[in-house]
C-alpha cells in the first residue's frame, strides 16, 4: 500500500500510538500493519478513507496521499481537496489582538488572570486596573497578582 499521512501543522502531534512531527510523514503500510489487519479493513481506499473519517478527521493538520497502481491520489478531507492547496497557502486566519480594557481586567477570573497578565505589558493599563479592582469586593487575588505583575514590569524597565 503506497502513500502516506503528513503532519501540515507546525508542531509535534500525537496520534496514532506515536507523535509525529511537523512535515513529517508516516507510510500507509505501517498504519495498515497496525491498525487495518485489526479492524479487519482491506488494503485499499476503504483504509484510507476509514483513517481520514475515524482517526484524522481534522484537515488542518492532517495529509492524507494514496498512490493506486500509477496515479497518486489526494484525499480530500471534508469539503477541502487537498491538491487545490498549494504548497505555500496558509490555512489560519490571521491574528488578530483585541486591546484590553480597564473592564476586562478587573472582572477577568482569578484562574484567567494568572494565565493573560504575563502577556500585559501596559503598565498604566495594569495600574489603573488595580485601582478599579482594590475598590471592589472579593478581588484581593486579582489585586495581588497585578500589584506583581506591575512590579516585574518596573524592574525590566529601570
Amino acid at each position: 500500500m503506497k502513500g502516506y499521512v503528513k503532519n501540515k501543522s507546525n508542531t509535534w502531534r500525537h496520534a496514532l500510538k506515536r507523535s509525529i512531527g511537523p512535515g513529517a510523514k508516516v507510510p500507509l503500510d505501517e498504519l495498515y500493519e497496525q491498525y487495518g489487519k485489526k479492524h479487519d479493513l482491506p488494503a485499499n481506499e476503504e483504509f484510507v478513507d476509514w483513517l481520514r473519517n475515524i482517526k484524522l478527521r481534522d484537515s488542518n493538520i492532517w495529509e492524507i496521499v494514496f498512490e493506486d497502481g500509477d496515479r497518486t491520489k489526494d484525499v480530500p478531507i471534508g469539503n477541502v481537496d487537498v491538491k487545490a492547496i498549494k504548497e505555500g497557502d496558509d490555512l489560519t486566519s490571521p491574528f488578530v489582538k483585541k486591546e484590553l480594557d480597564v473592564k476586562d481586567i478587573v472582572y477577568m477570573p482569578v484562574r484567567k488572570a494568572r494565565q493573560e497578565l504575563s502577556k500585559i505589558t501596559d503598565i498604566k493599563l495594569l495600574k489603573y486596573a488595580y485601582r478599579e479592582a482594590n475598590q471592589l469586593a472579593h478581588k484581593e487575588t486579582l489585586c495581588k497578582l497585578l500589584r506583581k505583575r506591575i512590579q516585574e514590569l518596573e524592574l525590566t524597565r529601570r
